[in-house]
């Protein structure tokens, strides 16, 4: 199956797509237990993230492709670290990147990076299987098309870093992961690589949507000369910090993070 990516990969297509590791706390070594082959009928295709449940043997992993909408497949593990597919859900976007679980594990959230939206996708929240799809769609580019095209399509590789590669990616919006507030999971911050700043969404856990922009944070340019493309967004676990990796600049920025005593959603 051909595929097209922002990046330009090089090297030959790996025959398995996921591995599955044994680490060993004793010594940091890993021991494999499981792989799944390309032939397998579960097999998926360039997976680019994956998210384990936090109270269910599951994991769920994203596949990347800028042409065609991402899959979200779930895989239910056993104690030998063996997989098995129990479910399959578009992500309603191209390039998906990233999955975030919602406080009560009632939606999963999907992150796509190439024409930047945000997804959400009903939980049972009792199996953590895929209850139906797609529940709602928040669009970053408010409904507008991309601008700039991806590598096999006349584009920049996203893999390079000069000046006009960088002027290209910024063309457009591109979430690269949705974090929740740490307190009551009611404010989602996305990093946008393309338009250099962290965005704050209103999040809606009970409906289960993303309703509106609050506000947003932008990047600082740590490099005066270049921009800083926030790719991911961590909370200190006792302070109103936060810490963002920027892939562009290769820096990682601290923010003080100002939050609600309660959250009325």
């Amino acid at each position: 199956m051909s595929i097209l990516t922002a990046h330009g990969p090089r090297g030959q297509e790996s025959k398995n797509s996921i591995y599955v590791y044994r680490f060993q706390p004793s010594d940091g070594s890993l021991v494999l237990v499981h792989l799944i082959d390309s032939k397998d009928t579960s097999s998926i295709i360039n997976p680019a993230f994956s998210r384990f449940h936090p109270r269910r043997n599951i994991v769920y992993t994203c596949t990347e492709d800028c042409e065609n909408n991402g899959q979200i497949f779930a895989y239910s593990i056993d104690k030998n670290g063996m997989l098995k597919k129990i479910g399959q859900a578009d992500a309603g976007g191209t390039s998906t990147c990233y999955l975030t679980l919602d406080f009560n594990q009632r939606n999963l959230i999907a992150t796509n990076y190439w024409n930047s939206t945000l997804t959400v996708i009903p939980l049972d929240t009792v199996t953590g299987e895929f209850t139906g799809p797609i529940k709602s769609m928040f669009d970053l580019k408010g409904g507008k098309e991309n601008q700039a095209a991806a590598k096999k399509s006349g584009g920049v590789n996203h893999s390079l870093n000069d000046d006009s590669t960088i002027a290209a990616r910024q063309r457009d919006p591109h979430a690269h992961a949705l974090v929740l507030d740490p307190f009551c999971g009611c404010v989602a911050y996305v990093p946008d690589l393309g338009k250099d700043l962290i965005r704050e969404l209103l999040y809606d856990r009970n409906k289960g949507e993303i309703q509106l922009e609050l506000n947003y944070i932008p990047s600082g340019r740590l490099l005066a000369a270049k921009a800083d493309g926030p790719r991911f967004i961590e909370f200190h676990p006792y302070f109103n910090t936060a810490y963002a990796v920027n892939e562009l600049s290769s820096t990682v920025s601290v923010h003080i993070m100002w939050f609600a005593s309660g959250c009325t959603i």
